[in-house]
């Protein structure tokens, strides 16, 4: 894989056609601390994972704004959370450095076991097939990532050494390839790791380097790839100290220029598997799943959501689109005056050219006159002065 750098400035105002909006769809308060992260679960409509600094984590229905699961039993800050495949359950990482697996639908603890060595921050990701991939640090402060079973968590199936550095790791998985990609705070480098298809080890790949340090990133979901030159991931970097956005291609090499059906199997499409309902009553689902060629296809886009149990901002929004409209509507009359008295200036500034062409004319014709005349006078006092 290669990657190809594009960057732009952040700018707080609209230079793209897009008007920015400020205000929020839907609040949601419960936790007793800052929030940590926030994560979408994989198949249940608007159903929003959190975990804070409270020690605990949560499962709200974004639409209707409510926490409905809360996970608890933590003794020190969570540092991660990740739901597997269908959603049934949840894994997280937490400074005491435990690895805790909980039931999605009640709440409960369902495992418990030793993860990283350090107190440093670790994560995790729940893998296709239910294994949990960890990244952190070792005791002696070197960053590694490790392969799990959850059927036996005591054993590690796999450990792969990484490098002495010393911000926290940030892994990302894509489950259509098996392909995670380790990107850490304050590097400059991007990793890509496989999980062998028997799913007990990790293999380096490749990696993508750059000059430039990365504070933070943000994944482009897989519709939004371009299979036309092979894309098969891309990230925003976060530039903090150039003020930019780094955009970041992935992209596999390769002469023919036909779709890539190996790099682009069917992946999640723009349709939720339940409602959110569904799925606080028990049920599970894996995501529903959708031809890469039809979704780049697709006009539509996921439907969102309107809060419906908190006072919503309908008729305020409806004023500012009106005042923008309005903004708009003078813009547009000013620059139809700004052209008709341009057109004026014009017009005036032909007919000043035309008035100093004719002085100029009627000028020329008053001294040529001029002088016929004075030639004329001294002629007749030359007779005058012979006779």
């Amino acid at each position: 894989s290669s990657g190809i750098n594009a960057e732009w400035p952040l700018r707080p105002g609209d230079e793209r056609g897009v008007e920015p909006n400020h205000a929020p769809v839907q609040t949601l308060q419960g936790h007793g601390k800052r929030v940590g992260g926030i994560l979408w679960h994989p198949s249940a409509e608007n159903v929003l994972g959190s975990f804070s600094y409270d020690s605990t984590v949560r499962l709200w229905n974004a639409e209707k704004g409510q926490d409905f699961v809360t996970c608890q039993g933590f003794t020190n800050q969570i540092t991660d959370m990740s739901f597997n495949y269908d959603g049934s359950q949840i894994v997280t990482t937490c400074k005491d450095k435990k690895i805790r697996i909980f039931d999605s639908h009640t709440g409960e603890s369902a495992l418990e076991a030793p993860g990283h060595d350090n107190m440093k921050v670790s994560r995790c990701v729940f893998l296709k097939d239910g294994k949990i991939f960890t990244a952190g640090f070792k005791t002696m402060s070197q960053r590694c990532c490790r392969l799990y079973d959850p059927r036996n968590m005591l054993k590690m199936l796999t450990e792969l050494d990484l490098d002495s550095s010393t911000g926290s790791l940030f892994p990302y998985y894509d489950p259509d390839l098996n392909l995670i990609y380790l990107a850490g705070k304050g590097d400059s480098n991007i990793r890509f790791f496989e999980i062998s298809s028997e799913g007990d080890q990790v293999h380096f790949l490749n990696q993508y380097s750059s000059g430039e340090a990365q504070r933070g990133l943000g994944q482009m979901p897989k519709r939004g790839l371009d299979s036309s030159i092979n894309e098969i991931a891309r990230f925003y970097k976060l530039n903090v100290a150039k003020k930019l956005v780094s955009v970041v291609p992935l992209k596999v090499p390769r002469q023919s220029k036909a779709f890539a059906d190996d790099l682009y199997p069917n992946t999640v499409g723009l349709n939720a598997a339940m409602t959110a309902d569904e799925f606080a009553e028990g049920k599970n689902s894996e995501p529903l799943l959708a031809p890469f060629l039809e979704l780049q296809q697709a006009t539509s886009t996921s439907k969102g959501f309107t809060a419906t149990e908190k006072g919503d901002n309908s008729e305020e929004v409806a004023a500012l689109r009106k005042e923008v409209a309005d903004l708009k509507k003078t813009v547009t009359e000013r620059d139809a005056t700004i052209s008709s008295l341009k057109a004026d200036i014009s017009q005036l500034q032909g007919k000043v050219e035309t008035l100093e062409s004719e002085n100029g004319r009627l000028t020329a014709a008053a001294a040529e006159t001029n002088g016929e005349d004075e030639i004329a006078e001294l002629q007749k006092n030359g007779v005058d002065q012979a006779e």
